[in-house]
Formats: structure tokens, C-alpha cells, sequence
């Protein structure tokens, strides 16, 4: 049955765990993690196992109401393509009453499933194990050369049990916020770094280390700042044009400028003083249109 879906911000995935198993007693709470992109399968449990007639689902104290993600069933709710966003406290309760039959605490991650969702999960998910990389393949370009001003990210997405911590180093030293100029942004449920308007001062290397207490990973990309060539700008050839007018028409002036900096352009009118264009040192007498 289509039902109701999650708030804008939720587009889960399903991961038949809650679905499956027998449900918690009343006022427990399941504690579930799910990849990002997995399928979010929650199931409302009756009491004693008698049943729960009509129920609703709720998150973070909101009702859910059907979406194209989330379909909601008379005891199940399915939310496709998890994202962070769905990560929250859901709960199934009575659509009379408003009895809460079932607690869920929902965390969604980076790390993505592995495909054998149905079978695997559980024992894979209590399986204690040394962090990892889950999205190698983007990992693979270790030279990054940007101009400078522009912004650029490292990524190590991770995952292990228990959750690894990440943490970063420029040329082999921590690297915090105060180390260079305009800050950091370190986005750890992204596992990533971010720097704005970089400079030539943000070369060098830099590693991120992943690391729980079963072991640690890191991977070093290289950054170059390439500095813009000072040039001055260059006018479009025959532009400004000469324009022939009836007296009390519009004349539009045209001007196409090419420069590496954001250049600064004014319109300027020569203008005769005293009878005279230019001044007692040769330079034009002028006024400032725009």
C-alpha cells in the first residue's frame, strides 16, 4: 500500500532490520544505523503482540505524511534513498489514542550498504572491525591544481565499528581553523575538509587520518595554488564604436573588457575648461558618467 512519506527532509532507503525482527518492548527504543542511500524499514509492534488497529508515524514530533520517498503501509513505513536528514527519533503510535506501540532512534552515514541488505546486515553491523574507505573509487585524484581564490574540498568517507574518528594534517602537522587565513570548515559527517578562497600560502600536503581503536587509515592529496598572471585589461578592438544621432535620440556606447581580476570600469566624458580638452600638463579634461 502507497502511503504517507517523510517531511521534505526525509528521503530514506530500507533496511529490513526493524522490519524483521520482534519489536522492542513499549517505551525501549531501537537503536538503528542505515547507510546513506538505503532504504529506512521501520515496523510498528502491538503490545504483547495483540494488534495495533489504526496507527500513524511520527519524527521528532511531526507527523509523516506520504512522499515520493516514503511509503507508509497499515504497520510499516519505507523510507527510499536515505540522506543525514532523515536521521531522528520516529515513533508509531496509536492514530486514536496517540499511544506510542514502537521507538525508533534512527542514524544515517556515510557508509553505504553492501548490498546484501536482507541477510548480512546484522551480523556485519555487530561485527567489530578497522576503519575502511567506502568510496575509494572517489579518492583515486590525489593532485588537485586550482587557481587561486577558489574553494577546494578533501574527502576520506569511512566507515568501521565502532565509527572511526577523522582528523587532519597539513605537510605531516595538525591543521586547525587558526592555521591559515578565512578558517576551515571540517565537515565530519561528510568526512571532509574545506577551504575557501584559497591562496598560494594553501599549498602543500594534506592527509586525513581515520582511526578507531582497532586500527587507522589515512590518504594524503597534494594542493597547488596556481597565482593569476598580472595583466592589465584588454579592450575589445573597435569598441567603444563612433555613433552618428538625430538630435534628442538614444546612443548606447558599447564596451567588452577581458581581464583575469574583476576589473573596474567608468564612463567618462571629455569636457572643454576654459575653451580648452586638456590641461596645463597635457592630461584631458574629463567628467565621470558612471
Amino acid at each position: 500500500t502507497r502511503a504517507a512519506s517523510m517531511p521534505p527532509a526525509m528521503e530514506p532507503r530500507v533496511v529490513r532490520r526493524a522490519a524483521e525482527a520482534p519489536g522492542p518492548e513499549p517505551g525501549q527504543q531501537e537503536q538503528l544505523v542505515f547507510g546513506s542511500g538505503d532504504t529506512v524499514e521501520l515496523s510498528c509492534h502491538a503490545p504483547a503482540g495483540g494488534p495495533t488497529g489504526p496507527s500513524i508515524w511520527v519524527k521528532d514530533g511531526v507527523g509523516l505524511v506520504p512522499s515520493d520517498r516514503v511509503l507508509l503501509g497499515p504497520h510499516r513505513l519505507q523510507g527510499l534513498n536515505a540522506s543525514h536528514e532523515d536521521s531522528g527519533a520516529y515513533s508509531c503510535r496509536q492514530r486514536l489514542t496517540h499511544h506510542v506501540l514502537s521507538h525508533f532512534s534512527v542514524r544515517v552515514t556515510d557508509a553505504p550498504s553492501s548490498g546484501d541488505d536482507e541477510d548480512g546486515e546484522d551480523e556485519a553491523e555487530d561485527t567489530a572491525g578497522a576503519p575502511y574507505w567506502t568510496r575509494p573509487e572517489r579518492m583515486e585524484k590525489k593532485l588537485l591544481a586550482v587557481p587561486a581564490a577558489n574553494t577546494v574540498r578533501f574527502r576520506c568517507p569511512a566507515a568501521g565499528n565502532p565509527m572511526p574518528s577523522i582528523s587532519w594534517l597539513k605537510n605531516g602537522k595538525e591543521f586547525r581553523g587558526e592555521h591559515r587565513i578565512g578558517g576551515i570548515k571540517l565537515r565530519h559527517q561528510q568526512w571532509s575538509l574545506v577551504m575557501e578562497s584559497v591562496v598560494p600560502s594553501d599549498r602543500g600536503n594534506y592527509t586525513c587520518v581515520v582511526q578507531n581503536k582497532f586500527g587507522s587509515i589515512q590518504q594524503t592529496y597534494t594542493l597547488d595554488v596556481l597565482e593569476r598572471s598580472p595583466h592589465r585589461p584588454i579592450l575589445q578592438a573597435g569598441l567603444p564604436a563612433n555613433q552618428t544621432a538625430v538630435l534628442g535620440s538614444d546612443v548606447e556606447f558599447h564596451c567588452k573588457v577581458y581581464s583575469d581580476a574583476q576589473p573596474h570600469i567608468q564612463w567618462l566624458k571629455h569636457v572643454e575648461v576654459n575653451g580648452s580638452k586638456v590641461g596645463p600638463d597635457g592630461t584631458p579634461y574629463v567628467t565621470v558618467l558612471k
